[in-house]
């Protein structure tokens, strides 16, 4: 998978077949020629169940090839390690973002929730539409107990190379959240200093990434007295109001954000939004200019023109069966930021163009 990308980094992870180290080719042609290794104080990696390399000191804007080797390590104790079999896996691609680009196009997904048929769909239609990244808007699971099931919901969903060759940038669900093997969700996927809330610069569009928890109070009896969103939700208010400041962000010409659940939907409907979420961050998106809000969540995509209330759009996607499964597709120009969003049967379900 080529994870959370940069002007100048990149983050690729594969899943290891047993015990194993690792290391990554890469270079701007096929040929490759440049090895990084992923050490960490002295030591090669060693891992049964995943492998990352972050590639560091890149280039704006500029295509770079990849292959991963996975070599099998008997480890019997410290004094006995044998190296075994190397595999080494196809050359992949990716290209680095470039902030002063004159476009971008990118895709959204949503609430998958493991239905195969789905992910199926969603990447067949992905794949015939031009994309510089693909997000990944929250729940690709239901809950997860066991650790071993990761690799196939967040690195490798049903066998699928979703994002091998172009980068997948990721928020959690509600749904991400749950299960003994939450806590681990962060081996599997790759987002900046290991948290769920960043920005990001790409072409005309910088983007606000934020994680809106669960999708009831942190004191209801299902979640045993283990959330603490509510604070979560606060400190992220704290970082929002320093990174609007940033010029990369304000001097945008579109400005935009991706949350899991809505800040807002249909008044007589209050419980598919993230009300804490909304008090707590929208007089900053306000003040911030946002020009549109992403999510899902609800498994019935809507858009809501903005209104005195918020004075931006919010876009949501769809569900996890093939019905209402949706792609969001997004083309920007300093002119113009399209949101395009398509049934898996390519049809148009429904569009907006922002000016800017």
């Amino acid at each position: 998978v080529v994870g959370h990308t940069t002007a100048t980094e990149c983050t690729i992870l594969w899943a290891a077949k047993g015990p194993s180290t690792s290391w990554i080719e890469f270079g701007e042609t096929p040929a490759l020629g440049t090895r990084v290794d992923n050490d960490a104080d002295g030591l090669r990696p060693y891992d049964a169940l995943m492998h990352r390399v972050t590639l560091s000191g890149l280039k704006p804007g500029t295509k770079y090839f990849y292959r991963a080797h996975t070599r099998a390590i008997d480890f019997k104790n410290g004094y006995s390690i044998t190296p075994g079999e190397t595999l080494v896996s196809e050359v992949g691609s990716f290209t680095t973002f470039n902030p002063r680009a004159e476009e971008t196009s990118f895709l959204v997904w949503n609430d998958t929730h493991d239905y195969q048929q789905t992910l199926t769909g969603l990447h067949a239609l992905s794949s015939q539409l031009p994309h510089d990244f693909l997000f990944f808007n929250g729940d690709v699971s239901n809950y997860v107990d066991n650790e071993a099931d990761m690799v196939g919901l967040y690195v490798s969903p049903h066998g699928l190379p979703y994002a091998q060759n172009t980068p997948m940038l990721f928020t959690r669900g509600n749904h991400d959240v749950r299960g003994r093997a939450a806590r681990t969700l962060n081996r599997y996927v790759s987002v900046p200093d290991n948290r769920y809330f960043y920005s990001f610069r790409q072409g005309p569009v910088a983007a606000l990434v934020m994680d809106t928890g669960e999708d009831k109070p942190d004191d209801h009896p299902v979640y045993g007295g283990l959330n603490n969103f509510a604070a979560y939700r606060s400190a992220q208010r704290v970082w929002l109001e320093k990174e609007i400041q940033k010029p990369e962000f304000r001097k945008a010409p579109f400005r935009i954000l991706f949350c899991h659940i809505p800040l807002w939907w249909k008044e007589d409907e209050p419980l598919s939004t993230c009300a804490d979420a909304r008090e707590k961050w929208h007089d900053l998106l306000v003040k911030a200019k946002i020009h549109a809000v992403i999510s899902g969540h609800t498994h019935r995509t809507m858009t809501f023109a903005p209104t005195k209330a918020h004075p931006y759009y919010q876009i949501v996607g769809g569900g996890p069966t093939l019905e209402n499964a949706t792609v969001i597709h997004a083309q920007a120009t300093s002119q113009q930021l399209t949101f395009t969003i398509k049934g898996l049967d390519g049809r148009t379900l429904n569009e907006v163009k922002l000016k800017a």
